[in-house]
């Protein structure tokens, strides 16, 4: 085991445990105490961890402060990091032999502002508040797949700029078990605006995607190992549709299960959806891939076969608050929404995506997969902030609730 795998072995064991015990990682992780004291003085260093007599305790890190305060750069330092073209990438997996879940996918930086009802137009109202938080859909469904799994890596390009920097303090301080982090001298990091409504919870998102869209072609080829080596390889369309047809394509002749989220929708999917093993639109992408109007539980129904009729292996349709549905070319089902004090969908999506990933990649079934993706996504809209994920704790009781 290398150092950058000894220290991230210790930040998870550390996300998870809250505490670690010198002692105790020397022998689990066969070296001297007195290396564990120089990886722990790393963790410090970093923000993330604080030493007591014999050990280190987690720091919290607020979903809030994480863009206020610098930190985690110094962990993020030791990542392996390669030189590619006008950037670097951030490699961990060289060793690893299989990931449960691999997802390509997006990083923003979530502006976010709450109001009391939305705008008309042209307009001006004042915000109730307003927030930074991680965002972008690979990162959230990247987060939400690591409440359920250990083994996730997480593909991604961040600009060279403040937004970048806040992004591996973000990165570094979840659960996810690695990434290759691609930096664009030229191009900014993402961001989304974001406008949420109070009492409803409902929003409405404008983006730039930025150094999303610039991962070329030798950096999407230098992950193919790691695609491969993958129980599923989940994407959506966040990213430059070239990169994202090229992953598809790759992926589609590999082992790897293939999940897409296509969202945000474009036309450019249809060139690639018969490559696609599980694709989830919602509702609105439903109509849009389908040219069907979903008003009810039939009309979404035939939106799937549809789908289905692209030459997918199932169709799962997410329908909001009223649900989802599951077809595999036999049969429908309708899987009945969990109750939930909606605070804010805007992570509804991801969450559901990321939890379906990672149950799928653990060999459940796709019905089960889909009552947990259910139970996590009604946790999700419950807190503020598309990236704010429940633990597998408070899953399980809620699935205990519903029976």
């Amino acid at each position: 085991m290398n150092k950058y795998q000894r220290v991230n072995a210790i930040r998870l064991n550390l996300l998870k445990n809250k505490k670690v015990y010198v002692s105790d990682l020397s022998i689990s992780l066969s070296v001297s105490d007195r290396t564990i004291r120089r990886d722990l003085r790393e963790l410090v260093e970093s923000g993330i961890a604080e030493l007591f007599f014999g050990g280190a305790k987690l720091i919290e890190i607020n979903q809030r402060e994480s863009f206020k305060n610098a930190g985690i750069n110094k962990i993020m330092s030791t990542l392996s990091i390669k030189n590619k073209g006008d950037g670097f990438a951030l490699d961990g997996l060289q060793n690893k032999l299989n990931n449960e879940v691999y997802i390509l996918g997006s990083f923003n930086i979530d502006i976010v502002s709450e109001v009391e009802s939305f705008p008309k137009v042209g307009e001006t109202i004042h915000s109730l508040s307003t927030n930074f938080y991680a965002g972008g859909k690979g990162s959230n469904q990247a987060t939400a797949a690591a409440k359920v799994s250990n083994n996730v890596h997480f593909s991604v390009k961040i600009g060279d700029d403040e937004f970048g920097e806040k992004a591996k303090n973000y990165l570094a301080s979840t659960e996810i078990d690695s990434f290759t982090i691609l930096k664009d001298n030229n191009h900014p990091t993402g961001n989304a605006v974001i406008i949420v409504e109070k009492g409803s919870g409902e929003n409405v998102i404008t983006i730039d995607l930025g150094a999303n869209l610039k991962i070329n072609k030798e950096e999407l080829t230098n992950e193919f190992s790691l695609i491969n080596d993958s129980n599923v390889f989940l994407t959506q369309l966040e990213n430059n549709f070239e990169i994202t047809k090229l992953a598809i394509e790759y992926a589609s002749r590999s082992p790897a299960l293939v999940m897409l989220n296509p969202a945000p929708y474009s036309e450019d999917i249809k060139q690639i959806i018969h490559l696609v093993d599980i694709v989830t639109p919602n509702e609105t992408e439903a109509e849009s891939l389908t040219g069907i109007e979903i008003k009810d539980l039939d009309s979404a129904k035939i939106a799937a076969e549809k789908i289905y009729g692209m030459g997918v292996k199932a169709v799962v349709l997410t329908l909001g608050s009223k649900g989802s549905l599951l077809f595999d070319g036999k049969t429908h089902q309708f899987f009945e929404p969990f109750k939930a004090v909606v605070t804010d969908t805007s992570g509804a999506g991801d969450s559901f995506n990321g939890a379906l990933a990672a149950n799928i990649a653990q060999g459940k079934s796709l019905e089960y997969s889909m009552k947990y993706a259910s139970a996590f996504a009604s946790l999700a809209v419950e807190r503020k902030g598309a990236s704010n994920m429940p633990n597998a704790e408070l899953v399980e009781a809620r699935l205990k609730i519903k029976g």
